[in-house]
């Protein structure tokens, strides 16, 4: 292996973790709640930590030929570092795909598809799809910051209003949730044998 690696992959996640967590107050008074009160759902946080390569594709090569097709992400944050090449591109509320370009020692933040349940659809998980036309070899490293496994996610008490049919979404287990996105979008786990 490499030197050191595990280490600095060990180290930058922890760092990730930490900078996540120093989110939450942000969040907190976007959302006119009381301080402290999205940590419950963090005590033990689901983290993925995934390190991406996208072998260039030709410049001429049609939209819909893709290193990552358009999707949203399925939790609360992602937390993306992202190298010069660009290729990164999220699409507004006008349907328009509009470029991502990476700007030097800054993280490209994303809100989740739970995020978008849990407030209400005032937040918007964003589809965001990956064409690299650079040509050259682009890497990204993503970080999911998710609540724990076992925390329902109901509307947000200052996203609703009294009226039961201001919510848009049921009630959900993060848990379960994200299994269900996973076993819905990969097909490897359709297939799998009952546990």
């Amino acid at each position: 292996g490499l030197d050191g690696f595990r280490e600095a992959v060990t180290a930058y996640r922890a760092a990730l973790e930490d900078l996540a967590f120093r989110l939450l107050p942000v969040f907190e008074v976007a959302l006119a709640l009381p301080a402290g009160f999205l940590a419950p759902f963090f005590e033990r946080p689901t983290t993925f930590l995934r390190m991406l390569h996208y072998p260039p594709q030709p410049p001429d090569s049609p939209d819909d030929l893709f290193g990552s097709q358009p999707h949203t992400d399925y939790g609360f944050i992602t937390i993306l570092a992202q190298d010069d090449r660009g290729g990164l591109q999220v699409r507004n509320r006008a349907g328009q795909w509009v470029d991502a370009p990476p700007i030097p020692g800054t993280f490209v933040m994303n809100v989740g598809d739970i995020t978008q349940r849990w407030t209400n659809d005032r937040f918007v998980s964003t589809p965001h799809r990956v064409i690299n036309r650079s040509g050259r070899d682009r890497y990204s490293i993503p970080f999911f910051f998710d609540p724990d496994m076992d925390v329902e996610m109901a509307c947000l008490p200052s996203c609703r209003s009294e009226d039961e049919a201001s919510v848009r979404h049921a009630p959900v287990l993060y848990g379960e949730y994200l299994m269900h996105r996973l076993d819905a979008n990969y097909d490897y786990r359709r297939r799998a044998p009952a546990r």
